[in-house]
């Protein structure tokens, strides 16, 4: 499965208006045309002021009917014509990513089914930069050894991606918690687990890592994830 992440980078204190637009106008839109939303968020720590979404696609080459398909929607220029004036956004990141054979999320129109306690979400993302050649071996590692760990401990994997188009060579995943203090205890006790050490271990010698970034992230309001 093919999953295309955005992120949108707003001027200071314009977001709110552009994603009220997008709420009514521009996201019912695009779900119409493309496919459903997967997920929308914003960001709590990290570069503030963005809006990250997902959204999946079965057969890749059907995006680009889906494309001019909302092109054409009278809704998706009225959108554009109502958030021109606003001057919301700044910058645009795309990528195209591919699910992993563990990844919860494997195809379009997937439910998705909340596991974690509570109501509210804080959604710890992250990117991680392997050097050319190497992610395969970290992968097969974090599959055998690092995920068995992370599932008895951390909250609820949300998906679990590799980079196609974009920056290459990149790992993105995503684990939701009910609050910043869950996250906090459940990976101090993931750090204690012997088996996390072993996985350390096994990855420290592979060179496979070159940088890692993490944004907390919390869901909007119409979010399919949330």
């Amino acid at each position: 499965m093919f999953i295309e992440q955005r992120i949108y980078t707003a001027h200071p204190g314009k977001l709110p208006a552009w994603l009220k637009a997008y709420a009514e106008i521009g996201g019912p839109a695009s779900s119409r045309t493309l496919t459903p939303l997967m997920g929308m968020f914003t960001v709590e720590f990290g570069q503030i002021n963005r809006v990250l979404f997902i959204r999946g696609f079965d057969d890749i080459d059907a995006r680009e009917e889906g494309m001019k398909r909302r092109d054409a929607d009278p809704d998706w220029q009225r959108f554009l014509e109502a958030t021109r004036p606003i001057g919301a956004l700044m910058a645009q990141e795309a990528k195209l990513m591919k699910t992993v054979d563990f990844s919860p999320i494997q195809k379009v129109g997937q439910p998705f089914e909340r596991k974690i306690q509570g109501e509210a979400m804080f959604v710890d993302h992250r990117t991680y930069d392997f050097e050319p050649g190497r992610i395969n071996a970290w992968i097969d590692a974090y599959k055998n050894l690092g995920k068995p760990v992370q599932d008895k401990h951390l909250g609820q994997l949300l998906f679990f991606c590799v980079t196609e188009c974009g920056p290459i060579n990149q790992a993105v995943f995503a684990w939701a918690y009910s609050s910043l203090g869950d996250r906090d205890r459940r990976r101090a006790a993931m750090a204690a687990d012997p088996g996390w050490a072993e996985f350390q271990k096994a990855t420290g010698g592979l060179g496979a890592l070159k940088a890692q970034n993490t944004l907390i992230l919390k869901p909007v309001p119409w979010s399919p994830i949330r």
